[in-house]
């Protein structure tokens, strides 16, 4: 049995990250991941990276009458979905190999099973049949995907967004369920590459958690497009053929039925806390499967922490980053960090970028700010991109300091990271207006919305 420092359970980006500080700062560490060739976890290899390199490629198509109308000459002869994958697949080796050569270089042990907490300071890793005991525990062993009430994966017809990219070919009908990001973003791709796109979302609105300015601007590009979309929905009922899958809907409209070639299931993640007998290791989970921590991401055993999508906190992998930093700060002694506001990002067109408190929760919690405004087809750099749709929305309070900002339009993932720099300095609007943006570009957008 080897003894170590610190073990950490789970290789995504918390996982990882939080293994090379300590390494870094002289601690002898343990990475456990549960399955080899997973280095850099969900986000890495069938998440994020995976999924904006495959809209990378579908945004060309979605420009492709722009690029004409601007003199470009050719024609779509077609597209090869075999060649995107193995592309991706490139992206994904070369990034977890990266990521692999970094924990090797500073001496982090890699260990491939299942974790198993057999006591407070030991667990079993059940595939090697070894035992390994630390002083202390990272546990960041992500979330998966939520399963439907009615809905079975099969991982053929019936896919979780960890299927989708096995697919053979692409579908010429899709029923996506679920209408936030993920369902969103691979609305979008999917609609580009000729797929007939079936959005439905259970509440009121495509991506729920944002302002319903934000989301309807989305909608409205979307059914440009020819995706249908179906809110306040559910689905109620199913049956297999033998290559269709039919579905029964309530809707607004009624009982609805319809079949398609594919149905991508995309209602949330949960945390992945259920199969490492975490009781023995005295670690308080919530009804939901959520591990408690305190503000340093201590569980209720001190010796062990926990970060990323274990926690109630963002599922996002930047989230997820900035966790296995404050942990290691906290086993390293160093000085704590402050709590960031955390930037949300969507990368459908038009993208959205949110970043602090949105208008919703202003107005539910009876909060007084004011709101500046600024629609994107009134500046030169969108048009010049050839997407004018979409605006900055800005939420300030009487001191004229920041609240929170909703932005929607082209390439707002990036403008977004501005606006959160300017809320964890505290900047007023005053403060950024004294501040000369360049012209003509996209990020002077968020400075034109200050100006009025």
């Amino acid at each position: 049995m080897e003894k170590f420092d610190i073990c950490i359970i789970g290789a995504g980006p918390g996982g990882y990250k939080a293994a090379l500080i300590l390494a870094k700062n002289g601690k002898k560490v343990c990475l456990v991941e549960k399955k080899e060739y997973h280095i850099g976890g969900t986000c890495l290899n069938e998440g994020c990276i995976p999924a904006k390199n495959f809209l990378e490629s579908s945004n060309y198509i979605k420009k492709f009458s722009y690029f004409q109308n601007q003199g470009v000459q050719g024609d779509i002869k077609g597209f090869d979905f075999n060649c995107l994958k193995e592309n991706t697949k490139t992206l994904i080796d070369t990034l977890r190999g990266g990521i692999e050569k970094k924990l090797q270089s500073n001496n982090v042990k890699i260990v491939y099973g299942k974790a198993e907490f057999l006591s407070e300071d030991e667990i079993r890793v059940e595939s090697r049949g070894e035992t390994i005991k630390a002083d202390k525990f990272i546990i960041a062993t992500g979330s998966i995907s939520r399963k439907h009430p009615v809905l079975e994966f099969d991982s053929k017809m019936i896919l979780s967004s960890d299927d989708i990219f096995s697919l053979e070919d692409i579908p010429d009908s899709l029923l996506i369920v679920g209408a936030g990001a993920i369902g969103c973003e691979f609305a979008d791709f999917f609609n580009a590459l000729g797929s007939k796109v079936h959005l439905c979302e259970f509440t009121p609105s495509i991506l729920p958690l944002e302002d319903s300015d934000v989301s309807s601007i989305v909608q409205k590009e979307f059914k440009k497009r020819g995706i249908d979309i179906d809110t306040s929905a559910n689905v109620i009922s199913y049956k297999k053929t033998k290559d269709k899958v039919e579905v029964v809907f309530e809707t607004k409209r009624g009982k609805v039925v319809k079949s398609y070639d594919k149905v991508l299931v995309s209602i949330g993640r949960i945390p992945n806390t259920s199969s490492m007998s975490i009781d023995n290791a005295k670690v308080q989970i919530d009804e939901k499967g959520f591990i408690e921590t305190d503000f340093s991401l201590k569980t209720t055993n001190s010796n062990i922490y926990a970060i990323g999508d274990v926690t109630t906190s963002a599922a996002l992998a930047h989230v997820a980053y900035y966790e296995a930093k404050k942990a290691a700060y906290d086993i390293l002694g160093f000085k704590a960090l402050n709590d960031s506001v955390v930037p949300n990002v969507v990368f459908t067109s038009p993208q959205v970028g949110s970043v602090g408190k949105n208008e919703r929760y202003l107005k539910s919690n009876d909060m007084e700010y004011d709101v500046k405004k600024l629609f994107l087809r009134t500046l030169g750099m969108p048009k010049i991109k050839g997407d004018d749709s979409g605006f900055v929305k800005l939420l300030f309070d009487k001191k004229r300091k920041l609240l929170g900002a909703s932005m929607v339009g082209y390439d707002m993932t990036e403008i977004i990271n501005q606006v959160m720099i300017c809320i964890n300095t505290k900047l007023s609007l005053d403060d950024i207006k004294s501040m000369i943006f360049a012209h003509p570009t996209m990020s002077e957008s968020f400075y034109k919305a200050i100006e009025g």
